[in-house]
């Protein structure tokens, strides 16, 4: 009798021990983003190897979020993402309004960090969920190019743009997920496309979740003289890989 009473006990919290992982999850993000750069800066400034000859760089992506469970309060994600890319190139022509001819060293910070607000869409299918939101990214970079003969040329990369957010995870009862998240905002000249997917494993740790990434992130940045005092026609892409860590209570 007292071993069906065990038994009914522990069967009674294994749910309430669930349900209570969801009701508050705080958690932390960390991964290397194997960054490429391509396009152009100052209309017409090659940031390949026929200009500015940009080398890639690993960025670093720190992300930490709150989820809860009280209706129309957004959950919240604060990301930073650090890259910083240099390179050893020539160009032939102007760069802030100062005339280049000669070989260049350069650096293209494009450092930011994202508030991103976030609701869930509820579906009723398991295993997935939906959610989209609004971000802000302040970009906090620059661009330096520096000559022997014209001397150096620095321009702030330093604004804040409005982005819609979505985001798609695909959950299974293995450990293993997908996730699919994506930034958007296009006006005038201006447009950021950030899309960043990859595949993810739950480590079955009690208490925490401990989660391995690895996925493939693609960042375009337009921009005019008006909003960033330079015209840049930027992409970086490149695959990162990462680990994650959460708590539920």
């Amino acid at each position: 009798m007292k071993k069906v009473a065990i038994a009914a006990l522990l069967a009674a919290m294994t749910p309430m021990a669930a349900q209570a992982d969801l009701l508050f999850t705080v958690g932390a993000k960390a991964s290397v983003w194997d960054a490429e750069p391509t396009g152009q800066l100052d209309d017409g400034i090659s940031v390949e190897d026929d200009g500015l000859n940009l080398d890639s760089e690993n960025g670093q992506q720190l992300t930490v979020f709150l989820e809860h469970p009280v209706p129309l309060i957004p959950n919240i994600k604060l990301k930073r993402t650090s890259l910083e890319i240099e390179g050893d190139g020539n160009i032939n022509g102007e760069f802030a309004g100062t005339p280049f001819d000669e070989d260049v060293t350069s650096t293209f910070d494009l450092s930011h960090n994202d508030l991103t607000l976030i609701w869930g869409l509820p579906l009723p299918v398991p295993f997935f969920d939906f959610n989209f939101g609004l971000t802000a990214r302040q970009f906090d970079g620059e661009a330096e190019v520096t000559g022997a003969v014209s001397g150096t040329e620095t321009v702030d990369l330093d604004f804040t743009m409005p982005l819609l957010y979505g985001e798609i995870k695909v959950d299974t009862p293995f450990g293993i997920y997908g996730q699919v998240d994506v930034n958007y905002i296009a006006y005038g000249d201006n447009e950021v496309q950030d899309l960043s997917y990859g595949l993810g494993y739950t480590l079955p740790i009690p208490l925490v979740d401990l989660g391995l990434e690895a996925g493939y992130r693609s960042f375009s940045l337009k921009t005019d003289d008006d909003l960033a005092d330079i015209e840049a026609d930027a992409d970086i892409k490149g695959t990162y890989i990462g680990a994650s860590l959460s708590v539920g209570f």
